[in-house]
């Protein structure tokens, strides 16, 4: 015969459950802000060197039109 649980030990052991849970999402909340930080600040970097390569080809445009 297999051991039932009582109320209080499954009351127990959802309230252990239920705050690794919320540990987790902290972490992995933690993580995606983390990540959206990074993916923002590549994206400002990819913006600046998208801007340099377009200014520096106009520049040799210019040139040789000028030349």
């Amino acid at each position: 015969m297999e051991h039932q649980p009582d109320l209080n030990e499954l009351h127990t052991r959802f309230s252990t459950h239920e705050a690794q849970c919320e540990e987790r999402w902290k972490t992995i909340f933690s993580r995606l802000q983390e990540i959206e930080r990074k993916q923002d600040r590549l994206q400002f970097l990819l913006l600046g060197a998208t801007g340099t390569v377009i200014i520096f080809l106009g520049s040799i445009i210019l040139t040789l039109l000028n030349g």
